[in-house]
C-alpha cells in the first residue's frame, strides 16, 4: 500500500513538471541581423530572463531582408508563439508582421527600434533623440566653431531619424549663428562599417573641406570613418559613436574616437523579457507612457543613455561589466 501511494505521488510530480514544461509560454524573438556584436548579447540576456520566468524563446533572424522577416514572423505565429518581440529590419514594412500577429491575437513588442504601427503592444528602447543630442553636445563642447559632417544610418530604422533629429536640434543655433558649418549630411543604407568607410573615403577624396568633427550615429559607422583617414590624420578629427562596442572603446582609449553613447543592454533586454512574459500571461504592463512618433502613438518605455569617453570608461562600461580592462588592453 505504501509503495502504491509513493508511486502515485511520483507520477503526480512527473505530470506537474511535464505539464508545466509543455505549457511554457513560447516567445518569438525576431531579429534583424548580427551586423553589430551587441545583438548576440541582447539575444542571450533576453533568453535568460524569459527562461528564468518560466518561458521559452524561439529565435529567427532575417539578415537584413524585410520580406524574409515577414515570412519568419508568420512562421513564429504558426509555431505557436504567444508574443512576438521584433527588432525590425524596416520599421514601415514590419507593420505587416504586426497585422499578421493581430489577426492571430499575438501581441507584439517592438524592441530597440520602432515599428511604424499603432497596434504594437509596447515599444522598449532608449531615448534615441537624446542620443543624437548627447553626441552633438559633446562635439560642440570640444569644437564650438568648425566644420561638421553628419554620418547617420538608414531611414528605414526610425532610430536613425531620431538620432539625426537630436543632432540637428542641438546644432541649429550654432549653424544659424555661423559658428558651425555642415560640410556633409551622409545617410547610409545600412549600419555597416564597410559602407561608411567607402562613403567617408569618397567624401574626403572629393570635398575641398576637411571636417573638424564627424558625428557618427553608431560605433560601426564611426569605425568606418576612422579607417577612411590616413594614419597621420587619425585622432585629428573628433568622431562620435554609439553602442560602446569593444573595438570603439579601444579607439577611444587610443584617441582615434572621442566618445560613444552607452545604452546598457542588460536592463533593456531583461526588461523586454519581463514585459514579454507579462504580455503572454495577459498581465497589465506598468511604467509605459503614451508617446507619439509622427503618426504613430504607442505605449513606450524609454531608458536613458549616457556618454562614455576616455575620462569615464572605467566608471561606466568597465564597472558595469560591459567589458573588462583586460579586453580593452588586448590589441588582438
Amino acid at each position: 500500500m505504501k509503495l502504491n501511494s509513493s508511486f502515485r505521488f511520483l507520477m503526480l510530480v512527473i505530470f506537474i513538471v511535464t505539464g508545466s514544461y509543455l505549457h511554457a509560454q513560447k516567445i518569438g524573438l525576431l531579429l534583424d541581423s548580427y551586423v553589430t556584436d551587441r545583438w548576440y548579447l541582447d539575444q542571450k540576456l533576453f533568453m535568460d530572463k524569459v527562461k528564468e520566468l518560466g518561458g521559452e524563446v524561439q529565435i529567427e533572424v532575417a539578415y537584413g531582408d524585410p520580406a524574409e522577416q515577414l515570412r519568419l514572423g508568420k512562421k513564429l505565429i504558426t509555431d505557436g508563439a504567444k508574443v512576438l518581440v521584433i527588432v525590425p529590419v524596416d520599421g514601415v514594412k514590419s507593420a505587416e508582421i504586426v497585422q499578421e500577429a493581430k489577426r492571430a491575437n499575438v501581441p507584439v513588442l517592438s524592441y530597440d527600434r520602432l515599428i511604424d504601427s499603432n497596434d504594437i503592444a509596447v515599444y522598449i528602447s532608449y531615448n534615441n533623440e537624446k542620443v543624437g543630442e548627447l553626441q552633438a553636445q559633446y562635439a560642440l563642447t570640444k569644437i564650438p566653431q568648425g566644420k561638421f559632417l553628419l554620418l547617420n544610418g538608414p531611414v528605414t530604422d526610425n532610430n536613425a531619424i531620431l538620432f539625426r533629429n537630436g543632432q540637428l536640434k542641438v546644432l541649429k543655433k550654432s549653424i544659424d549663428e555661423g559658428k558651425i558649418k555642415l560640410v556633409g549630411d551622409l545617410v547610409m543604407p545600412d549600419w555597416g562599417e564597410i559602407g561608411a568607410l567607402m562613403k567617408v573615403d569618397e567624401f574626403l577624396s572629393t570635398s575641398k573641406e576637411m571636417p573638424d568633427a564627424i558625428i557618427a550615429a553608431n560605433d560601426a559607422l564611426a569605425s568606418g570613418a576612422i579607417e577612411a583617414f590616413p594614419g597621420d590624420l587619425k585622432g585629428k578629427v573628433l568622431i562620435t559613436g554609439q553602442d560602446a562596442d569593444l573595438s570603439s572603446l579601444r579607439f577611444i582609449i587610443a584617441g582615434s574616437q572621442a566618445m560613444t553613447i552607452y545604452k546598457p543592454i542588460k536592463p533593456e533586454a531583461q526588461l523586454a523579457g519581463e514585459v514579454a512574459m507579462k504580455l503572454a500571461k495577459g498581465v497589465k504592463i506598468e511604467g509605459a507612457t503614451k508617446l507619439k512618433f509622427g503618426a504613430v502613438e504607442v505605449n513606450a518605455i524609454l531608458l536613458n543613455p549616457s556618454v562614455v569617453d576616455k575620462s569615464n570608461y572605467k566608471e561606466t562600461v568597465v564597472k558595469d561589466g560591459h567589458v573588462s580592462l583586460s579586453e580593452l588592453m588586448d590589441k588582438k
